[in-house]
């Protein structure tokens, strides 16, 4: 058994040949989601049984595919489950919300690869195994009746340009993980890893594309890449730092991360309320909550990378409530603005609170899966400037206008009445078991977040 062939190059093999029974959408949809869900759970059963004494399988962790080699092992298949387990999620929900007929496939392509950008040795390929994934992905945004191309222009421009930075830096510190490194060396590399880092994840001042982005192309699958590809991004910076001790211990580094998080939370908050437009209100709820990720990474001298996997679940909870949601209360039209969703609530109430839950857990209010990340990462804070920890409150204050501003026209008097259907439809099912896991993970933390703390520390034990 080969471990990076089964969770990577056999899904990859599998979706790419699915695409021919695409036109018949149940047996089609129903397959990737099979193979997406026995992915994720077999992955979770496997690396329980290797924790315990005695276990033996035959397996190998390596896989080489032109002079490159996939490294799988048995500490990385609890993240590997989780990432399949919100693919299925993905791919479920286009049963009733979204009929293009490439985007399952290609959903599980675009999993696969990110899952291959974590574990490729050399790490620096990651980076264009990344951006392969999104110029893959990117006709399937492009579906629909979008005749504006900038955003999408801008978003490949940046996307390349952050390959060649981050490329770059590798190159001037080839030797860097065995040699010591010359200070003007590294000065010069982490300012091209930084402003690689930032094209990539969309940090400010490089943020513009999100919005421009969002506008030009259905935000459902949207939603689906800008939820795993800053997931991706920052399981890559943990890479870097795993590997290049002298970026460990570079003094500036994390300092600049805290600060460029918060003012991606700030500039999120602040954005999000003052936009007419719909989509363009969700891009910059997604811009503060790739803040938070930032954050999260910045304040590893303190807590360790366990903020980070504080944040992964709830970030990723919270785009495919408000993506799912969004897609059925607003539809696929163009231009869309605030006052389309007056009165949503009485006609289809489970989706609004979907999208209100979504809000709410980026915004880590209680009850909500983000409450509990929230705490932990304004208590650090706290105790270390307080510069920051103003700019993340004031940006979450920004956030909960633009939750209570939304409410406000979502629940404005129609003449309509609140209906109650006299049957449940099937497709009310994952919204019910994902807003339960939402609530149920900002009760009880502790349940899943020690777990998750464990594995990416066992994925990345020298931070």
């Amino acid at each position: 058994m080969n471990l990076p062939f089964l969770w990577i190059i056999l899904p990859i093999i599998l979706s790419t040949v699915s695409l021919l029974i695409r036109k018949k959408a149940l047996l089609y949809r129903s397959v990737l989601a099979i193979l997406t869900f026995l992915l994720g759970i077999s992955a979770f059963i496997i690396a329980a049984q290797s924790s315990k004494a005695g276990f033996a399988l035959s397996s190998s962790e390596k896989f080489f595919i032109l002079g490159r080699s996939l490294i799988v092992n048995y500490n990385d298949l609890p993240l590997v489950g989780m990432i399949y387990i919100m693919a299925f999620f993905w791919i479920v929900s286009t049963f009733f919300y979204f009929p293009n007929a490439y985007f399952p496939a290609f959903c599980v392509i675009y999993t696969a690869l990110n899952i291959a950008s974590i574990t490729i040795d050399p790490f620096l390929y990651s980076v264009l195994i990344l951006f392969l994934a999104n110029a893959l992905f990117l006709p399937v945004l492009s579906s629909g009746s979008f005749s504006h191309i900038a955003g999408r222009m801008r978003f490949l421009v940046f996307q390349l340009l952050s390959v060649f930075l981050i490329l770059l830096a590798g190159w001037i510190l080839a030797g860097g993980e065995i040699a010591p490194v010359d200070e003007d060396q590294l000065f010069i590399s982490s300012v091209l890893l930084g402003c690689g880092i930032a094209l990539w994840l969309g940090a400010f001042p490089f943020h513009t594309w999100i919005p421009l982005l969002a506008e030009e192309v259905s935000f459902f699958p949207f939603g689906f890449m800008l939820t795993l590809m800053p997931m991706s991004g920052i399981l890559m910076l943990l890479k870097f730092l795993n590997n290049f001790a002298w970026l460990r211990e570079y003094s500036a580094f994390y300092p600049a991360l805290q600060y460029l998080g918060a003012v991606m939370i700030l500039l999120g908050g602040i954005g999000a309320f003052f936009q007419k437009s719909t989509v363009r209100m969700f891009a910059f709820v997604i811009i503060a909550g790739i803040g938070m990720l930032l954050c999260s990474v910045g304040f590893i001298p303190l807590v360790s990378t366990d903020l980070v996997g504080a944040w992964l679940i709830p970030f990723a909870i919270a785009l495919w409530s408000i993506s799912v949601a969004y897609h059925e209360l607003g539809g696929a039209e163009v231009g869309q603005t605030i006052e389309n969703l007056k009165g949503k609530i009485f006609d289809k109430p489970l989706h609004t609170f979907l999208l209100i839950s979504g809000l709410f857990s980026i915004t880590g209010l209680p009850f909500f899966s983000g409450f509990a990340s929230n705490i932990f990462m304004l208590h650090t804070v706290s105790e270390s400037n307080r510069i920051i920890l103003f700019s993340i409150i004031s940006g979450e204050i920004f956030l909960l206008l633009t939750c209570i501003r939304l409410i406000l026209r979502l629940t404005l008097r129609t003449e309509q009445k609140l209906m109650i259907p006299d049957k449940i439809n099937i497709d009310r099912i994952p919204i019910v078991l994902v807003i339960l896991l939402n609530m149920f993970l900002g009760i009880f933390p502790a349940a899943l977040f020690g777990r998750l703390f464990t594995v990416i520390g066992k994925i990345f034990p020298l931070i």
